[in-house]
């Protein structure tokens, strides 16, 4: 039949399953070139261009073929609501390494691309002759570094645009980082004075720092490339700093190890420095100082030795600030790049902590490092005069001393107690002006310095959270401090603490207050106790005095009461009658079995102690409601007047 002079045209789906299977002579493979020549850009032809790019025309293909595949490519629009990251290049990833594509049609189409496109064709998916391309057309666009500035975070540099691509070719990653702003120096402007150059210069370095930590984040994969290739430039600082502090938990294992020990080596560095410039304020001269300390100063680098004679010489700022080296050093690195490291569980993502991808143990094992460190600065704190601890940094790393150290000795107790006197002087003059005022950290420098006041008055288990989660001395800790703490905690600090009867008594009373626990139950506590069938009595006999409260209090006690294997009736007397009389027996029973039984065998058939017994001024709240079961029965059987609430 006579087709009318019309293109012959097949469901796409249908021709482009044919052509992956055709060579180039086939009807279908000619047919689907014929079409794809005759259609307009979009999905489909799309589709048939990647077709026969993958099938017939892998081999060679003639040049209107790879033209429309890179055209159809750069013609397409990035997203309004994300500009800086464009479609696929699905098609110009095909077309541009292909056999038959010239290095010179190659490198015109790279210098049509946009740098959001050159970073989608500088994947790790790209073969190796267009990543070398795409990494020469990277450096002809932005061949000199620029200096970086506040406004590039908005209005970022090619190279910038590339980088925010994930997984990209190793070859694109380092031209791209070679072409990344360098470290700012900003040169004043006509009259400015030296605060607000200052102002611009610091502004300019969190620019810089933002943008590496940005690099880092977003390519996992390329680490050990970056840092082996900022070691030699002034990003190499910053690098290892984000890796160690902003993103530890994505760095591979052997890497993170790597330059945490290469960090953990400069520390002696800064007990060094301490004691050499204390040698000096107390009376050396430089040169006796050098001659004391020289077998130490051989084994520095020259760059060191050489900022050490700087603040030896320098009377007024230098020695000053070397006299606290090794304490603001270690103060630093606990609330910065070992932060994390410190306590994994505080880097956290929506709300969850983040997978680490180095082992809990290799994690620990840091942590000890470090606290050994921090140990040996330790006995070189010295108050300050005039200025005394005041901040939530200044006692960060004491309390991860205290967490990870393996064995806290008394000297380190007796030191970390000199610290939080100094505190404690440091923060009472201080005050909480909001959120964004000036003191607006001493709250938690406070909540800090009484977390480490209750680690230092107990004996502390073994180095690991449960050390932060400290209760301190148990004739000091409260039942509200127990009801707070983790199953783990509260378990561990019972078992550090065995033949404490006071301490029993007052982790049952918490119950109440936290009725529900995972790891730790309230029949596990109370056989702790040398006397716990007293103990329970008294606790319930005395329970306004000893927990008060609510009625959510009373009925928390009475369940943890009533659920024991046995309880005899002395004890269910013992219970503040409504809360008894309420409470529901198991297995969804309307009432406990153990407390009508104890009812009915006092009132018995007597009719008159019925009806006064349910008249008595028991009640849900207020002080009535302390009222025991027993003394309300009793008074029901003899006709005797209701007794007055127990007291507080």
């Amino acid at each position: 039949m006579d087709s009318g002079g019309a293109t012959p045209s097949l469901p796409l789906n249908f021709l482009c399953a044919l052509t992956t299977d055709s060579d180039v002579d086939d009807p279908p493979s000619r047919m689907a070139a014929e079409q794809a020549q005759s259609m307009e850009d979009g999905r489909e032809r799309r589709e048939l261009l990647e077709a026969l790019l993958r099938g017939p025309y892998r081999g060679s293909a003639p040049s209107w073929l790879l033209e429309a595949a890179v055209d159809s490519d750069l013609a397409r629009k990035p997203p309004q609501s994300d500009p800086l990251y464009g479609p696929s290049m699905d098609l110009a990833r095909l077309a541009l390494p292909h056999p038959s594509c010239t290095p010179q049609m190659r490198r015109d189409s790279l210098r049509r691309c946009t740098a959001v496109q050159l970073g989608r064709l500088g994947s790790t998916q790209t073969s190796d002759v267009l990543a070398d391309a795409v990494a020469e057309a990277l450096r002809e666009r932005g061949p000199r570094q620029q200096t970086m500035t506040v406004d590039l975070l908005d209005t970022p540099t090619d190279a910038q645009l590339v980088l925010r691509h994930h997984r990209l070719h190793s070859t694109v990653m380092t031209a791209a980082a070679d072409l990344l702003p360098s470290y700012p120096f900003l040169d004043e402007k006509g009259d400015e004075d030296t605060s607000t150059w200052l102002d611009r210069q610091k502004a300019a370095e969190r620019a810089w720092r933002t943008m590496w930590k940005q690099v880092v984040t977003a390519h996992p994969e390329h680490h050990r490339l970056l840092v082996d290739w900022s070691d030699n430039n002034d990003a190499g600082h910053i690098v290892r700093e984000h890796l160690l502090g902003s993103i530890p938990w994505d760095v591979e294992p052997e890497l993170l190890e790597e330059i945490a020990q290469d960090d953990l080596a400069s520390f002696p560095y800064s007990v060094l420095t301490t004691r050499m410039c204390r040698m000096r304020r107390d009376g050396a001269t430089e040169q006796e100082v050098r001659a004391h300390f020289a077998s130490d100063l051989s084994e520095l680098s020259p760059q060191q030795r050489k900022r050490i004679d700087q603040l030896l010489s320098d009377d007024k700022y230098g020695l000053r600030y070397g006299c606290g080296a090794a304490i603001s050093r270690i103060a630093w690195a606990a609330d910065g790049t070992w932060r994390y490291l410190l306590n994994p569980d505080q880097g956290q993502q929506y709300g969850r902590p983040h997978p680490w991808r180095a082992a809990e143990d290799q994690l620990a094992a840091l942590a000890r490092q470090f606290a050994e460190h921090a140990a040996v600065a330790l006995e070189l704190w010295e108050p300050a005069p005039g200025a005394p601890i005041h901040s939530v940094e200044d006692l960060r790393w004491v309390r991860d001393l205290l967490q990870h150290l393996p064995v806290v000795t008394a000297d380190v107790k007796e030191k970390v107690r000199l610290i939080c006197r100094d505190a404690k002087r440091g923060l009472a003059g201080r005050r909480e002006y909001g959120r964004y005022g000036l003191d607006s950290d001493v709250q938690p420098a406070r909540e800090l310095l009484d977390a480490i006041e209750r680690m230092i008055a107990e004996p502390l288990p073994d180095p690991g959270p449960v050390r932060i989660a400290s209760l301190g001395a148990p004739d000091q800790v409260t039942v509200r401090d127990l009801a707070g703490a983790r199953d783990a905690v509260l378990d561990d600090y019972l078992r550090r603490h065995p033949g404490d009867d006071a301490l029993v008594e007052k982790a049952l009373l918490s119950f109440a207050s936290r009725a529900y626990h995972r790891g730790v139950s309230f029949t596990d506590v109370l056989a702790r106790h040398s006397d716990p069938q007293h103990a329970l009595l008294d606790l319930t006999q005395s329970l306004r005095q000893r927990l008060g409260g609510g009625p959510n209090l009373r009925e928390a006690w009475a369940d943890a009461v009533l659920s024991l294997p046995a309880t005899g009736p002395e004890l269910i007397r013992a219970l503040p009658a409504w809360t008894a009389l309420k409470a529901r027996g198991p297995r969804g029973q309307a009432a406990h079995p153990a407390v009508t039984s104890v009812v009915r065998t006092t009132l018995g058939d007597h009719s008159e102690a019925w009806q006064r017994f349910a008249a008595s001024p028991a009640s849900y709240s207020g002080p009535t409601a302390w009222l025991r079961l027993g003394d309300i029965l009793d008074a029901a059987e003899n006709g005797t007047p209701w007794p007055k609430p127990p007291h507080r």
